[in-house]
């Protein structure tokens, strides 16, 4: 019970401050705008989607890699 505890934790903090991080990219591109950078929208998506797929491939490799780590003490 303890450990489904400490996993489920340790998923949900990871995706928030990785989702956080990728939304704080966001708002940079929205501040380049609003100081007069204009990126074409073509571009602006295609930059968009580099960071979402990037957040959401950082979110699933590791917790592969918490899966793995918590696979090897089991076994221990």
């Amino acid at each position: 019970m303890e450990k489904d505890i400490v996993e489920n934790f340790f998923s949900f903090q990871l995706k928030r401050k990785i989702t956080g991080l990728y939304k704080s990219f966001f708002f940079i591109l929205e501040d380049l705008n609003s100081e007069g950078i204009k990126i074409p929208e073509e571009n602006y998506k295609r930059i968009r989607k580099r960071i979402l797929d990037q957040g959401n491939d950082t979110i699933r490799e590791l917790e592969e890699y918490f899966d793995k780590y918590l696979e090897f003490h089991k076994n221990k």
